[in-house]
């Protein structure tokens, strides 16, 4: 282990300065050990505006030169789904370690290409898919490891919001790789793989397909190697409760939603509540922040919350349910 680079503060790097990415730096000043080194935008003005509400160091107009600027050690993109896999790869290739809002990438093969150059360069990866650093979603994880509600046999889970079509917008246009299922469907894809700790050998699924050529709906299931089912749904039309359940042979657990959950609740087979766990903070980000942070100053590659294998899994399974609706 560094022990130089353990005790060092990190300098973080954000390009792209929209909503996602005001969240995270307003979440990263609580957080001790890391300075927000620099900011990028393509304009200067909200670079420099965004800089001083976050007490950034130095700012950029182009993305390429903050990730290769020699200050920055590690780097959070927050930028729309077309530039994700772009700049991941500069960032491993300049050896920055990178924390990529999901999805990280928009196939399967370019999560491939991102995992093989991590490992060859030796760089941190990881997705930003903070549900997986909840407490509350690793306590699910332990009950089920524990045995408490005997053997998962049937995960549902759903993440929608309603919003009105604007085919300019970043949900609506394929150009920005938009669409139900890379914008919300990866919670609860990512929950079910994360609970399950295997991948689906069936996958099925429909959507209804917009005039733009992106999904604004979908339905989702997929079927384990076990036999445990999955019915997971997306979309943009309706605003759901979010709330994740896991069944199993002994009883059930019920997360208070698939995205961002800080409370799970067990119950029996005679459906009475046994147990409960609760653990609420202003803002989950704090846990994925401090994750990759622990992981860049002990020397850690990928992350064991979301292995590199899991958002290879996500991304295919995208992949398919895409390719059955005609999409690409």
């Amino acid at each position: 282990m560094d022990v130089t680079r353990e005790r060092k503060t990190v300098k973080m790097g954000i390009v792209g300065l929209g909503a996602i990415s005001t969240r995270f730096a307003t979440v990263l000043q609580g957080v001790e050990g890391v300075e927000l080194a620099a900011v990028a935008a393509r304009d200067q003005v909200h670079a420099q505006g965004f800089a001083r509400q976050f007490k950034a160091k130095k700012t950029f107009d182009n993305y390429r030169d903050l990730i290769k600027d020699e200050e920055v050690a590690a780097v959070y993109i927050g930028l729309t789904n077309q530039w994700h896999f772009e700049l991941s790869k500069l960032c491993l290739e300049n050896h920055k370690a990178v924390l990529c809002e999901k999805p990280m990438v928009t196939s399967q093969k370019e999560a491939e290409e991102l995992v093989s150059l991590a490992a060859k360069n030796r760089t941190l990866l990881m997705e930003a898919l903070w549900t997986r650093c909840l407490p509350a979603f690793q306590k699910a994880k332990e009950w089920i490891k524990l045995g408490r509600i005997g053997q998962v046999k049937l995960i549902s889970a759903n993440f929608c919001f309603k919003t009105d079509f604007d085919p300019k917008s970043r949900l609506f246009d394929p150009a920005l790789a938009g669409g139900s299922l890379y914008d919300v469907g990866v919670y609860p894809i990512h929950l079910a793989t994360g609970i399950m700790g295997k991948y689906p050998e069936v996958i099925t699924g429909s959507a209804k397909i917009l005039p733009s050529g992106v999904d604004e709906s979908a339905s989702i299931h997929l079927q384990f190697p076990n036999g445990t089912q999955a019915d997971l749904t997306c979309g943009f039309t309706v605003d759901s409760m979010g709330a994740a359940s896991i069944f199993g042979s002994q009883g059930h657990l019920v997360l208070d939603n698939c995205y961002g959950p800080q409370r799970c609740e067990l119950f029996n087979e005679e459906n009475q509540k046994i147990d409960l766990f609760s653990e609420p903070v202003p803002d989950g980000f704090i846990y994925e922040i401090r994750h990759f942070l622990n992981l860049f100053r002990i020397g850690k590659l990928e992350s064991d919350l979301i292995p590199w294998k899991d958002s290879i899994a996500c991304a295919k399974i995208i992949d398919e349910l895409r390719n059955q609706w005609g999409l690409t």
